[in-house]
This record gives structure tokens, C-alpha cells and sequence, in this order.
């Protein structure tokens, strides 16, 4: 039987490292992290059908920029996506890069690179589809129709100014090789994501971390739709050191909603709040 740290030594032994309030009736979303370990994501508000970027500085939680709405570069009152439809590809040195969707379809389309504490959008190449992340360059493509066929025209980009570094064309070989050899983002970032370690009518997802175990807990509470709770504590040995609640009142369970990046534990509740609590 496990120990709660509260009934053991009064208050648990962890607290909050920084909270971070995304604003009322917004979903905090598909966080990554530059590679000063500043944490960015996309914030969605699905009542106006609005998405934005924010990035938040790694110690403190403060905002190094909020609310920043992706545009086309030669028309900066038009947003990419209508405003909704973008989501965030990968990460090189202070940038993040972000794409928007193929018309009536789920694939990628656009590659945007920002600054987000500069609030700068420093090259955009609407009409490339990301590929890859190769280090020193992003694996791309151009898509066209041949002969009523559609075909795949991939190129090297400069991951610093957009510009084309070798065009590589409509073979798919060398392509694949390069795909298959890219790190993956997890790895490049440095983050470490949970796994189910529990199956059942209440599963259990987990991280292991030094001395701690990270669980994230789900159970139904009812038979009414909407009785899903969902939450997060952490254990050391027998002893529960810090408990929270991640989500009530769901509709499923709320998987994969927290990650561990270095000594730091973040993790999203009640959609509008980011959390890190430090694994020391």
C-alpha cells in the first residue's frame, strides 16, 4: 500500500514548479521545445474556432509570447489555416515550424519558420510539404500531377533562410533513405513520453525517472457519458509525493498529457493550464 506524502510528512513533498493559464475556454495543445528548453505549443480556443502560438520561458513559466496568430507574409490580416487549421512539424535551434493542412484533406502543407520570442515569422514556403528533419536541413517536397498521376519532387532546405539547398526530384530512394535516417523529434528534444504499463477497464500510462515513477490515472466514475476523471501523481519507492488532478467530467479517458523534458515534468489540466513540477 502506498504512502501519501501529506498523511506521512504534512504537505507532499513536490509542489509546482510555474502554472501557466492558457485563458477561459482554450485547449492547450502539441507542446515541443526549443533547443534553449523554452516550452512552445499551440492554443486553441474551439468556440471561435481560433488557434494561436505561445512560448513560455522553462524556469519560470512566464510568457515570452502569447496569442500569436500565424499569417501569410504577403498578407499579414489573412491567417494561415482560417485561423485553425495549423499544427507545429519539428524544431531547429530557437525556431519552430509550423504547417497548415492540404485543402479537405489531412495531410501537411506549408512550412512557416517563427521566432516566437521575436514574434517573427523569419521565412515561410507555403507550397512545400515538410518531410523530414535532417540536422543541417528539412527534407521536402513539392507535389504536381504527371500524366494524371500525382508525384512527389523533393528538395533540401536550409532550415535558416527556407532557401533550396539541392533539389533531389521525383525519385523515391534516396528519399526514403533520408526519412528513415532522421532523428526522431522525441529524441532530438530531449522528451520522454508515456506508456500504457496498465491495460484495463482503468489504465494506467507511466514514466520512469531516476528515482520517481510519473503515472497518469483514469477512471470512470458512472455510466453517464461525460464520467471520466483523469490524473497525475508521483511516487518515489511506497511514497506518493505529489498528486493532481489532470481532467473530470471527460468524455474518455485523457491520454499521452504529460511529458518529461530533462529534470522537469510538464502536464496540461483542465485543457487551459500548463504545469511543471521539477523531478529533484
Amino acid at each position: 500500500m502506498r504512502k501519501s506524502g501529506q498523511d506521512a510528512a504534512g504537505p507532499l513533498m513536490m509542489g509546482r514548479k510555474w502554472a501557466w493559464h492558457g485563458g477561459s475556454g482554450s485547449m492547450i495543445w502539441q507542446l515541443m521545445f526549443l533547443d534553449s528548453g523554452n516550452v512552445l505549443g499551440i492554443k486553441r480556443v474551439p468556440s471561435s474556432r481560433r488557434a494561436s502560438l505561445f512560448c513560455l520561458d522553462r524556469e519560470t513559466g512566464a510568457a515570452l509570447c502569447d496569442d500569436f496568430v500565424l499569417t501569410y507574409g504577403h498578407d499579414p490580416e489573412v491567417p494561415v489555416g482560417e485561423g485553425w487549421m495549423i499544427g507545429l512539424e519539428t524544431i531547429h535551434g530557437e525556431l519552430v515550424f509550423c504547417h497548415s493542412y492540404q485543402p479537405g484533406s489531412p495531410e501537411h502543407l506549408g512550412l512557416w519558420a517563427v521566432d516566437l520570442p521575436g514574434r517573427t515569422v523569419v521565412w515561410s514556403r507555403p507550397e512545400l510539404v515538410f518531410a523530414a528533419n535532417l540536422g543541417d536541413s528539412f527534407l521536402a517536397y513539392r507535389t504536381s500531377v504527371f500524366a494524371g498521376f500525382p508525384e512527389r519532387d523533393y528538395l533540401l532546405v536550409d532550415p535558416k533562410t527556407g532557401r533550396e539547398i539541392e533539389h533531389i526530384g521525383t525519385g523515391h530512394e534516396r528519399p526514403n533513405q533520408l526519412r528513415n535516417s532522421a532523428e526522431s523529434e522525441e529524441s532530438r528534444q530531449g522528451i520522454v513520453l508515456p506508456e500504457l504499463c496498465l491495460s484495463g477497464a482503468e489504465p494506467v500510462e507511466c514514466i520512469s525517472y531516476c528515482a520517481f515513477m510519473v503515472e497518469g490515472y483514469h477512471r470512470k466514475t458512472g455510466d453517464e457519458v461525460g464520467s471520466w476523471v483523469s490524473g497525475l501523481r508521483i511516487t518515489t519507492g511506497d511514497l506518493i509525493v505529489y498528486e493532481d488532478s489532470m481532467a473530470a467530467r471527460t468524455h474518455m479517458p485523457l491520454f499521452n498529457n504529460f511529458l518529461i523534458k530533462g529534470p522537469a515534468l510538464y502536464y496540461i489540466k483542465e485543457n487551459e493550464e500548463l504545469i511543471s513540477v521539477e523531478l529533484t
